[in-house]
C-alpha cells in the first residue's frame, strides 16, 4: 500500500454522521444529551442496533460473557487482531459523544477497509466495552476482556444491584469473570475519544495524542455515631455521623488544593441514616474517587486521605470504616502507536499535540495486555458528562480519518 493510496482513502462522512445521529436517539434526553446507563433498555437497544449495522456490512458480530459487543473483519492468514473501539453506555444525563463517537468511528473504519479491498496484516475488531462508565462495576467490560475482573468483586455488595439489571439478558457472573482473552492474540488497541477538556479547543489543535492516562481509585467511607433526638441532645455531646461526612468532604478538597495540586478528587454520594431531620445521623456513607498521575502519587494521596478521615472520626467521636471499591491503574500509552498516530495526522494535514488524559479510558485497562493508545479530538468548551457536550462534525471526521490512517499505516499488508 502506498502513502498516496492511504492518503486518498477517507471515511464515508455521510454514513458516519447518519449513524452517529441515529445512535444518539437511543436514550435521547430533552436537553440534547443521552441517558444510557449500562444494561438499561436504551443501552441494550443501542447495542442491538450496532450489531445490525455491523452485520449489514458483512462483519462478524460477537458477544462475550461480559456482554462486550464486537464486530470482526477477519483477514485470511492473520494470526493477531488489532482492537479499536470504546463504549456505548453513558453516565446518567450525559452527552452524545463520550464513548459513542469512538465506537461509531471504529465501525466506520472496518467498513471502509473492507470496501476498499485493502488487505491488512491483522484482523480488525471494533468493540463496544460494557459499563465503561462504572455504573455497576469499574470498567467491567475491558477488565473482563483482559482477565482482570475477579468473581469476588462481581459478587460484592456494591455490585449486587447489577443482578437485577442483567436478569433475562442471559449473562452469568461466573462467565463474566472467566471471559479473559489470550494476550498473544492481540497486537494493539486504539481508542478514539473526545478530549472532555479544553486544551485542544483553546489551542486550536486538531488532534491530541495521549501519552499517559491518570490512575483512579474509588472508595467508600462510613462514619458511625449515635442516633439521638435532634431537639433535646446538646450539640457538644452529639456523635453526629453527618458532621463527620461533611468535614471529610471539606478536608478532601483542602488536601487537593494544597498538597496534591497534580491530583483531583470528588465526593459523589453522601447517604445519611436514618435520614430524617429530627434524628441526629447515626451513619453516613460517603462514596468518593480520586485521580492521580502515577501510582506513587496515588499511594501518597490515599495515605493522607486516610489520616484525615481518622482525625475527623476521632474529633467527632465516630467509628470509621474505609472500603476500597475499585481502581484503575495509571498507564503509559505505547510510544510506537503514538508515533504512528502522529504520522497519520501529519499526512492528513492536521495539527497534533502529545498530552496527558485526566479522564479514565478502557485503553488503560487494555494496556495491561497489549500496546494501547488514545486519540483525542477537541471538545467545544471542554464540556463533558453533560448534555451540552459537543464536538464539531469536522473534528469528528478528522479523528475518524486519523484512526483509519493509523490502522492503514501501522498494520497495512
Amino acid at each position: 500500500m502506498s502513502d498516496e493510496s492511504s492518503t486518498v482513502l477517507t471515511i464515508d462522512r455521510d454514513r458516519f454522521h447518519a449513524d452517529f445521529d441515529t445512535l444518539a436517539s437511543f436514550g435521547a434526553t430533552a436537553e440534547g444529551g443521552v441517558d444510557r446507563p449500562a444494561f438499561s433498555a436504551d443501552h441494550q437497544a443501542a447495542r442491538r442496533w450496532f450489531a445490525r449495522r455491523a452485520e449489514e456490512a458483512g462483519l462478524v458480530v460477537e458477544v462475550d460473557g461480559a456482554s462486550n459487543h464486537s464486530a470482526l473483519l477477519a483477514v485470511p492468514g492473520a494470526e493477531k487482531t488489532l482492537v479499536i473501539g470504546s463504549h456505548l453506555d453513558s453516565v446518567p444525563t450525559g452527552g452524545r459523544f463520550d464513548g459513542a463517537f469512538g465506537v461509531m468511528a471504529a465501525l466506520e473504519v472496518l467498513r471502509r477497509v473492507k470496501e476498499s479491498g485493502i488487505q491488512l496484516s491483522v484482523n480488525l475488531m471494533a468493540i463496544d466495552f460494557t459499563d465503561e462508565e462504572s455504573h455497576y462495576v469499574e470498567f467491567l467490560g475491558s477488565r473482563a476482556f483482559t482477565g482482570k475482573l475477579p468473581l469476588a468483586e462481581l459478587q460484592a455488595p456494591h455490585a449486587g444491584r447489577m443482578s437485577d439489571a442483567i436478569a433475562g439478558l442471559g449473562l452469568d457472573l461466573v462467565a463474566m469473570a472467566n471471559c479473559g482473552r489470550d494476550p498473544q492474540e492481540y497486537v494493539g488497541y486504539l481508542e478514539l475519544h473526545i478530549e472532555q477538556g479544553p486544551r485542544l479547543i483553546n489551542s486550536a489543535t486538531d488532534i491530541g495524542i495521549v501519552e499517559s492516562i491518570i490512575g483512579i481509585r474509588f472508595h467508600r467511607l462510613v462514619f458511625t455515631g449515635q442516633a439521638d433526638h435532634a431537639g433535646t441532645t446538646p450539640m457538644e455531646i452529639r456523635r453526629n455521623a453527618g458532621l463527620g461526612a461533611a468535614a471529610f468532604t471539606v478536608a478532601l478538597h483542602e488536601l487537593l488544593e494544597t498538597d496534591f495540586t497534580d491530583c483531583v478528587g470528588n465526593v459523589g454520594s453522601m447517604v445519611l441514616a436514618p435520614g430524617v431531620t429530627n434524628v441526629v445521623s447515626k451513619e453516613a456513607a460517603v462514596d468518593f474517587e480520586f485521580r492521580f498521575p502515577d501510582e506513587n502519587r496515588g499511594d501518597a494521596l490515599e495515605a493522607q486521605i486516610k489520616d484525615r478521615a481518622r482525625s475527623i472520626a476521632e474529633r467527632f467521636d465516630l467509628e470509621l470504616e474505609f472500603t476500597p471499591m475499585g481502581r484503575a491503574r495509571s498507564a503509559q500509552m505505547d510510544p510506537a502507536l503514538r508515533r504512528i498516530v502522529g504520522e497519520a495526522a501529519r499526512r492528513l494535514g492536521l495539527s497534533a499535540v502529545s498530552m496527558h488524559s485526566g479522564a479514565a479510558h478502557d485503553a488503560q485497562i487494555m494496556s495491561a495486555i497489549t500496546p494501547a493508545c488514545v486519540i483525542f479530538v477537541p471538545s467545544v468548551g471542554g464540556i463533558s458528562h453533560n448534555p451540552a457536550e459537543f464536538s464539531t462534525r469536522e473534528d469528528c471526521e478528522n479523528g475518524a480519518n486519523v484512526l483509519l490512517h493509523t490502522v492503514l499505516s501501522g498494520f497495512g499488508g
